[in-house]
């Protein structure tokens, strides 16, 4: 066999399944032949070379002089090759199978570079192949593969999640410079890592006017997730007077539209306290006025609290959708194509509809361009706005995320989701990503669950799962043409994402008077 050390010879085929023996000298440990589980080797066949992966090894009678040695191979797929000895294109699938005796050889960089080259110059570079250090082999995938089928990148907390994410997206915006990507980011963490390239929105820079709700969001704001009492009758009284209220913004506009509750047009809360009045007014002697001045009461309110001043701030209100999605979705990109939306700072009793409200107006946004405004939207922590548990979480965000997954590929909307438990994200979601970066994983039900998702000739990898290092993540799917276990690489400071833990021995030895820092905190503390 030209190239690649024999290792061994077929002894069992099953499907897929392969068996070799090992060579004495190859199981012995010498430096090239040493064969290991998550080994990439081939086997040469008639017309094409099939390439496997080792996913077990074993020695059924230990210590016998004359032991046999066992490798089990999962075959991954093939690669023609001519009369003159050349390798063509790898392609999944086999249209031949080994016979019994077939030699075993290892792969060589050769073989590793081809079947990991892919697109050829036009794929994201994403890291490189482990472990290769003798001769590092570069890892491309295909970005409408992994765009068009969505991803999610899995993993326990500190395995390099956040640095991977952005390591994919500064890769997909310095090939697309009119990209239009948006990063709900929780923790405040990843404006450091696009410092250049992206739109920093918070609550004092995000404007999200409460008009754009619908009416499960504008009812979430204002009563609450269970209202009781005077607030839900109150929520019933919203979904009968925000239409009125709408009807005369439109009449004083001359404008043409349908008012309903969903409609994502402006009204004044002034003309809403008035239908309110209204109303209150006309009740009969019988009926409470209590459900009426709960509403009122709590409308002002909101109008006075600061830390929904990017909902309901400011006393005019204009027609600023366009605007709105200009900014949030980046259109056009103006050399800045990512918008991190700082999550930390949002009240965490709205969080939720504010993210059903992004997730809402990116799809429709995608739908109503035709698809000429792909998008896509990076969720971290997506367990907590689609949870696997149905009574948990706001409705309309899990609703808004799943119609994303199921949905959003036809009409130019990608989803990557972020999560460190996957086994507590609604599965129809992950599901729906046909490209995984599974990194370091410790939590047995939720290994599980990624072996129960993923295909059978990953396994062997996987089992790898909860041994990889910082920044080693097992790839598969649709974007790469095998399943490889891949070093990201390391970023700049200054391109890393702000996920590291506080030093607690450098804090601790500090000294100084810390009123300083106290009195300014808690000034900043009030003003948010």
């Amino acid at each position: 066999m030209p190239g690649g050390l024999v290792i061994g010879k077929v002894v069992a085929v099953s499907g897929a399944q392969v068996v070799a023996t090992l060579d004495p000298g190859a199981a012995a440990g010498t430096r090239r032949a040493r064969v290991e589980k998550g080994h990439l080797v081939k086997i040469r066949l008639p017309r094409t070379l099939a390439f496997g992966l080792v996913s077990g090894l074993s020695i059924p009678l230990p210590g016998r002089e004359d032991e046999i040695r066992l490798a089990e191979l999962v075959l991954l797929g093939e690669c023609p090759t001519g009369p003159d000895g050349s390798v063509g294109p790898f392609r999944r699938g086999l249209s031949a199978y080994p016979a019994l005796g077939d030699e075993v050889a290892e792969a060589e960089p050769g073989d590793l570079g081809r079947l990991c080259a892919g697109t050829r110059g036009s794929g994201l570079p994403i890291g490189r192949l482990h472990p290769t250090a003798e001769h590092p082999v570069p890892v491309e995938i295909d970005p409408d593969a992994l765009l068009g089928r969505h991803f999610a990148v899995i993993g326990s907390t500190g395995c390099g999640k956040s640095c991977a994410v952005a390591a994919l997206v500064q890769g997909l915006i310095a090939g697309h410079p009119e990209a239009h990507v948006l990063i709900l980011d929780p923790h405040g963490e990843y404006g450091n890592a696009f410092a250049r390239e992206a739109v920093l929105l918070g609550p004092e820079s995000l404007h999200l006017p409460y008009w754009l709700l619908t009416g499960d969001e504008l009812v979430e704001v204002v009563c609450g997730g269970v209202p009781e009492g005077p607030a839900r009758q109150a929520a019933e009284l919203l979904v009968d007077l925000v239409p009125k209220a709408k009807r005369l913004y439109r009449d004083s506009r001359s404008s043409e539209f349908v008012a309903t509750i969903d409609t994502p047009v402006p009204y004044r809360l002034a003309d809403l306290e008035r239908v309110i009045d209204e109303a209150l007014g006309r009740l009969e002697k019988a009926e409470s006025p209590a459900p009426y001045r709960w509403l009122r009461a709590r409308l002002v309110a909101l109008a006075r609290d600061p830390r929904f001043g990017f909902m309901f701030g400011g006393i005019a209100v204009h027609d600023t959708m366009a605007k709105t999605l200009a900014t949030v979705f980046r259109v056009p990109p103006a050399g800045r194509p990512v918008t991190v939306v700082d999550l930390s700072g949002i009240p965490n009793e709205v969080l939720s509809v504010v993210v059903s409200l992004l997730l809402r107006l990116a799809f429709d946004l995608a739908y109503w361009s035709g698809g000429r405004l792909p998008i896509l939207i990076v969720c971290e922590e997506a367990h907590r706005y689609a949870p696997a548990d149905a009574g948990r979480g706001f409705l309309p965000t899990r609703l808004a995320m799943g119609r994303i997954a199921k949905e959003g590929r036809k009409h130019g909307v990608a989803l990557g989701v972020v999560t460190q438990r996957p086994s507590d994200l609604e599965p129809s979601v992950l599901s729906q990503c046909n490209t995984i970066f599974a990194f370091r994983i410790t939590s047995p039900q939720d290994q599980d669950l990624v072996q129960a998702l993923l295909r059978d000739d990953a396994n062997g990898l996987l089992d790898f799962l909860p041994s990889l290092g910082d920044g080693e993540a097992i790839v598969l799917g649709q974007a790469v043409p095998i399943p490889l276990r891949v070093r990201f690489p390391e970023l700049a400071p200054e391109r890393r994402p702000r996920g590291a833990t506080p030093s607690f021995s450098t804090a601790w030895q500090e000294r100084g008077d810390p009123g300083d820092l106290l009195d300014a905190l808690v000034q900043a503390w009030r003003r948010r």
